[in-house]
Formats: C-alpha cells, structure tokens, sequence
C-alpha cells in the first residue's frame, strides 16, 4: 500500500479519525503515534506506548498516514528484528514482558536501560544506583526490588517506577523521564525539566533513542 503524504494543517484536524501516523522530523528521525493535538506552538503526539511528547511546530517534516503491512514488509527486507530487540540483545524478552505489564513502549525502556547502565547488571553509581536501570536503595525498595543485581528483578522495579511517574505526570514522558533522573520533587519544583546539564543531556538521548527505527 502507498503512503500517503499529508500536510501538517490536516493531520491535527482529522487525526481523531485514524488508527495511526507516522511523523517524520525534520532530523530525519520518524516517530509512529497514535494521534497528535495542536497546541499552539508546540504539537502534543500522543505516543502508542502510553505517555505524550510535545515537540515544536517547525520541527515536523511531514506526517504520513503510517500502514503497519508496509511497515512490516519493509522491516523484514532491513532487518530480522525490530531496532529495540537487536538493541536490546538477551534482554529484549524481559524489557518486553515489564514493558507490555507496565504499559510502556519497549523502544522507551531500552533506551533507559542504555542511558543508565549501557546494559551492565553489575553496574553501581557513585550515587549507589545499581544494576540496568539504576535504581538506588530506597526506590529498588518503594517498587518490590528484592535483587538490584538480578535483571528481571531490576527491570520489573524501573519500569513500575516510570509508569508510576507516567500517572505522577499525567503522561509527559519528557517530565517522567526527567524524574526518572533527577527524582520527581525537584521535577516539581522547578515545574519542568530541571535546567541540570546532566538532566537535560539524559532527557534528550532517552527520547532520541526512543525514537530511532
């Protein structure tokens, strides 16, 4: 089937009308949504995994009526498996089952773990966060984490923690994923991402690896 290409201007009006979009950013990365809202300057995608983005205007390239039959074929003739799963490597089984229990994309709970721990178990913090996603004593115990070091026991924890900030943020994955770094008070504190370097750099990788094919 042939994508179709449409303006901007449609899409945020008859988006509530259709299954899915692709956007396409003028970075060349793309992105599949379930719909998108206009907010003035800013578009608000509303992402398949759960949670919402909002990206500037003049950010978006196109939006392509997105057809998961083409996208599939197309993927096959690429690649064996989807981008996140090769990235994912022995842990994609995992990631999928706490991602699909805690409602988050799997392409989002890679791209923690990579940011976090670059996919070491073992992995410790000057902070004391431990194991693939990080988690520091007291939130491994807020989120039933018996074993920082186990994998499973480690993902489980992470992802109930970001969905928990999800809901905490009503959906702002860029607010949830700040959190995720720099803890949810100080999110609301400054009512917005943090301007802490190491926050905003986090932020940005988290949700550029998200998003790449």
């Amino acid at each position: 089937m042939r994508r179709i290409l449409l303006p901007l201007a449609f899409v945020l009006v008859a988006s509530t009308a259709m299954s899915a979009e692709q956007v396409v950013f003028r970075d060349g990365r793309s992105l599949v949504v379930e719909r998108l809202l206009d907010r003035g300057d800013v578009v608000e995608l509303e992402l398949r995994g759960g949670g919402r983005l909002a990206v500037p205007f003049g950010g978006i390239e196109e939006v392509r009526r997105f057809d998961p039959e083409a996208d599939d074929a197309a993927r096959e003739r690429t690649s064996p498996e989807p981008g996140w799963r090769a990235q994912a490597g022995d842990y994609a089984e995992l990631i999928s089952t706490s991602a699909a229990r805690h409602r988050l994309a799997p392409e989002l709970l890679t791209a923690m773990v990579l940011a976090e721990s670059n996919f070491d178990p073992f992995a410790v913090s000057p902070k004391g966060a431990c194991g693939l996603l990080q988690l520091i004593p007291d939130t491994a115990r807020r989120f039933g984490v018996r074993d920082v070091f186990d994998p499973a026991d480690n993902v489980e924890g992470g992802a109930r923690y970001l969905r928990w900030l999800l809901d905490r943020f009503d959906g702002d994955l860029e607010l949830a994923v700040a959190a995720y770094n720099a803890g949810e008070r100080v999110v609301e504190r400054y009512g917005g991402v943090p301007p802490y370097p190491e926050t905003v750099a986090y932020v940005a990788k988290v949700l550029q690896v998200a998003a790449a094919p």
